[in-house]
Parts: C-alpha cells; structure tokens; sequence
C-alpha cells in the first residue's frame, strides 16, 4: 500500500482550483486519483475543459477527468460574480487541449475509484456538491468506505467575515453552497466524516493572505507551478480585491482546502449542528445556519466539523511546500 494520500479533487476550475489541482500534482504526499468537475464557477463541460489545459500545461495529461451535470440538482445555474479572466484562468489562455474528458460520468467515477479503494480515497471539494450528492445516491454503500471530505463551503459565524465577505448571491450565503444547496443538504446529513472550511476562515484576510516573505519563497522556487501560482495571486489581488475594504484577498480562496488536506493540523474544528436552507427565499437560499442555542436545540440536524481559525504562518509554508518549496 502506498504511504501517499489519495484524493480525488472535485472543483470547478477558476483560478483558485486550478492552483489546488496544481498543488495536487507537485506536492510528493498527495496521489491524485481523478478531477471530477462540478458545475461552479462555469458549468462542468468548461469546468472540465480548464483542468485538462492545467493538466496539459503541467505535463499530467495522465490524470483522467471526469465532466457532472452542467447544471446543480433542482435549481437554475447562477452566474459567479467572481471575475476568472476572459478565459477563465487568469487570462493565461492556454490552447486547446488535446486530451478529452473520460466518458465516464463525475459521480460514477467518484463510485468505482471509492469502492477500488476502501477507506483510502478523501474527497477534496473545492464547488459545489453535485457530483458528490449524485453518487451517495446512486450508491449510498460507499458512504462509509470514504476516509473524509474536505468542503470549501458555508459561512456559519465565527468572524465577522463569514457574512462580510459573503459570495453567495444573497446576504447570507456562500457560494459553493449556494449553487447547489440541494445537492449540500445530502452530503451533509449523509454521515460521512465531513470536514468544512467556510468563509470564516477561508476568506479571513488577517489568515489567509500570501504575505511578502511568501511571495519571495515562491519567485525563488522559480518552477512552471510556482510561477503560475504567482501569476493567479497577481491577478486576484488586481481584480477582485478593494483595497479600501479589505473585501478580499491576494490568496487563492481554494488553497487553504489543498493545504488543509496536506496537513491537516493547519486548521482547529468545531462540531456543530448545521441546516442548509433549500427554501426559495431570495434572501438566505443556501444558508449554512448552525443552531447554537443553549435552550431548544433542534437534535435532528447534521452534525459536522467546520474550521474554527487556521494557523496562518503554516498555511503559507504548505502552500509554498506543495509547489516545489
């Protein structure tokens, strides 16, 4: 048996995916098994189309990837607010690739890879939850013969930022859930061992902003992975962050769920009492709402770990650790 960690990374490539699907590729400890693309940030066929010219640009074209739905479980696609670039990948536009996606389905994928390896396999999920919520029910046996999965997902209140830098296209959601809320509530009442990271951590730029002496470590690695991670926090920090505000961060948002898989003591969780909310109000739709009371607690909702606070000095050495550093 293999000492490496095996994942299979489901995202929807995105500039921040696509630095965690390098990181996946050139960090010694992980073995990739598959990308299952979502429908996220672009719709699954494009999803899919921007890892494989990632893949290409790195010289991985042996990495299968798998296309889902374009479209979540119930609802219509929404559009991100979030600006990728004119092609998606931080204006790096790549040609065309050569290599196809498999024509096997993302969650029949996530299925047979489970079940050819029991308890090794952690999903890594950097969108929303389609493909995962498609294949616990087309096969709710490999629930427990999954070791975890890791979410970028929800916003429940541990700092100001869970609501502050909300990227859902409400108040009070975040995207990932947002999308496909539906498709959330299944793999978070599902039982598997669920760890989240949400906005409350993930986009805390006292946290997760790739500092100075950071930057210089990766200009110094000086590699094609190193050099495009350096490319897309560029990019990020002159589109989508307001300086005035601190809206956001030069940091790929996705970055602190690869690191977190990598070492997973990067981050301190809370066992909380979650809901999705799947309602059709405009104003909480996908809302992570996690009863705290003392008095009255509901007992019948999902019990999940979420990420407390994450130690930031860490976070930035595996970051530069799993390109090369």
């Amino acid at each position: 048996m293999s000492d490496r960690m095996k994942l299979i990374y489901d995202c929807d490539p995105g500039t921040d995916d696509s630095v965690s699907l390098i990181m996946a590729l050139t960090d010694p400890r992980a073995e990739l098994l598959a990308v299952t693309a979502e429908s996220g940030n672009f719709p699954s066929s494009i999803s899919a189309d921007h890892a494989l010219r990632v893949l290409e640009y790195i010289g991985r074209t042996d990495i299968p990837v798998h296309a889902g739905m374009d479209h979540p479980l119930v609802r219509e696609y929404p559009s991100d607010p979030y600006s990728h670039g004119q092609d998606g990948l931080g204006n790096h536009f790549f040609p065309d690739p050569v290599t196809k996606p498999s024509e096997k389905h993302a969650a029949l994928a996530i299925i047979d890879l489970v079940k050819a390896n029991p308890g090794e396999v952690t999903l890594v999920c950097s969108s929303a939850l389609t493909n995962v919520a498609m294949a616990f029910m087309l096969a709710p046996e490999i629930i427990p013969l999954i070791k975890r999965v890791y979410h970028l997902g929800g916003s429940y209140g541990f700092s100001d930022y869970a609501f502050t830098n909300a990227t859902g296209d409400n108040p009070m959601s975040e995207w990932n859930v947002y999308v496909d809320p539906e498709a959330a509530k299944i793999v978070y009442e599902s039982g598997v061992d669920l760890v989240t990271i949400g906005l409350d951590v993930a986009f805390n730029p006292r946290l997760v902003n790739i500092e100075p002496w950071a930057l210089e470590k990766l200009q110094a690695i000086n590699t094609k992975a190193s050099r495009y991670a350096l490319e897309i926090i560029d990019y990020i920090d002159k589109n989508n962050t307001v300086k005035e505000i601190d809206l956001f961060i030069n940091g790929p948002i996705d970055t602190t769920l690869m690191c977190t898989f990598l070492e997973p003591s990067l981050i301190e969780t809370e066992e909380i009492s979650v809901a999705i909310d799947t309602s059709d109000s405009q104003l909480t739709r996908g809302m992570t709402i996690w009863d705290r009371r003392d008095h009255f607690r509901w007992e019948h909702l999902a019990r999940i770990k979420t990420a407390t606070t994450i130690d930031s000095r860490k976070y930035q050495e595996t970051f530069i650790k799993a390109l090369g550093g």
